[in-house]
């Protein structure tokens, strides 16, 4: 990560006054900050020189005094601002004289000092404040990543374990996630998780190939959903109910399965609107802010259903989720029922 790396070559005394750490991505902004922690703050000293202020748990008198405090047997101390009230568009509002005195002393820091805004909700551009803030500080942003990027991250993350992963087992993984579009609902932290399951499953192997990806972490989990949806395509009851069933004995949440499913389905309708009307697979993942590849494996099971089908499938989830929300049945048992009625030929 570049970020890092500039921070940990920059000598201590030229370490900037100011920080302001934002972004979609706290693992790497949790990174940076840890990096940052380490070199401003001497080892054995952070309860002397590491001062953490949090959303509105403190006074803007008492976060400007830790501003003016020396360091104790260090260089330099680091205050940490945690997702600041004053920053938010929906926060707290600073008085006349605290936004003065904020001001002036973004204006004049502390050298002993180091402050890191640190935002993990976006802050309000409006502000006076965040003006000043950014006129003087570094910026540190971190947004989601770009396909080339999360493959970067995947791949260094192997490596930093002793193991190495094939060019086709590291596409294959990537695009398993649910990561990219404007719908996504993984962070680069759900993406790390599976990474840690995959060189857990590895054991002393240190080559990470195809197999191994297809039998561990999400790719498998939506490579049985995949099934599951064949299945309930070609009305076979018995065959989408055993399919069901492995997915929960293979200890998968009944309410992830059911979501997963319902939103593939929501999605499968909307592809199959617009594909009849022009769209290509490129054009539909533009226009609906979904992955390539998750929008042709989309495409192409949304061909085995037609419309009234696919109508008649969300009509049912939402009346599974009327029933299980007035508790009428429990969840299994309902979907089960589902399955059964939907599959009837």
């Amino acid at each position: 990560m570049l970020e890092l790396k500039r921070l940990m070559e920059t000598p201590v005394d030229q370490i900037p006054a100011v920080f302001l750490i934002t972004g979609e991505e706290e693992l790497l902004m949790k990174r940076y900050l840890a990096a940052l922690i380490e070199k401003v703050v001497s080892a054995g000293l952070h309860d002397l020189n590491l001062l953490n202020f949090e959303g509105k748990d403190f006074t803007i008198e008492g976060l400007l005094e830790s501003f003016e405090t020396l360091p104790v047997m260090s260089e330099k101390k680091l205050v940490v601002v945690k997702n600041p009230s004053f920053l938010e568009t929906r926060g707290v509002s600073l008085t006349d004289k605290e936004e003065r005195q904020m001001i002036h002393y973004l204006k004049q820091p502390s050298p002993g000092t180091c402050v890191a805004f640190y935002c993990t909700r976006k802050p309000d551009g409006r502000k006076k404040v965040l003006k000043a803030i950014k006129k003087m500080a570094r910026m540190e942003n971190f947004p989601r990543l770009k396909e080339p990027e999360l493959r970067r991250f995947i791949n260094n993350e192997v490596q930093q374990n002793e193991k190495t992963i094939e060019g086709s087992a590291l596409k294959k993984f990537a695009d398993s996630f649910d990561y990219f579009g404007g719908n996504a609902t993984q962070t680069l932290l759900d993406v790390y998780h599976e990474i840690q399951k995959l060189l857990s499953y590895m054991g002393d192997e240190d080559r990470i190939g195809l197999r191994q990806v297809e039998e561990t972490t999400i790719a498998a989990f939506q490579n049985d959903i995949f099934m599951l949806i064949d299945s309930f395509a070609k009305k076979r009851g018995a065959e989408t109910q055993m399919r069901l069933h492995e997915l929960l004995g293979n200890g998968e949440p009944l309410m992830k399965i059911i979501g997963y499913l319902r939103n593939q389905f929501k999605l499968m309708l909307r592809v199959k609107e617009l594909s009849q009307q022009g769209y290509t697979a490129s054009k539909l993942a533009t226009k609906l802010k979904q992955h390539p590849y998750a929008i042709k494996k989309t495409l192409a099971y949304s061909q085995r259903f037609n419309e009234d089908d696919l109508i008649r499938l969300l009509n049912g989830f939402l009346i599974l989720d009327r029933h299980m929300k007035q508790g009428r049945m429990d969840p299994q048992t309902t979907m089960e029922l589902l399955i059964a009625d939907l599959c009837k030929s």
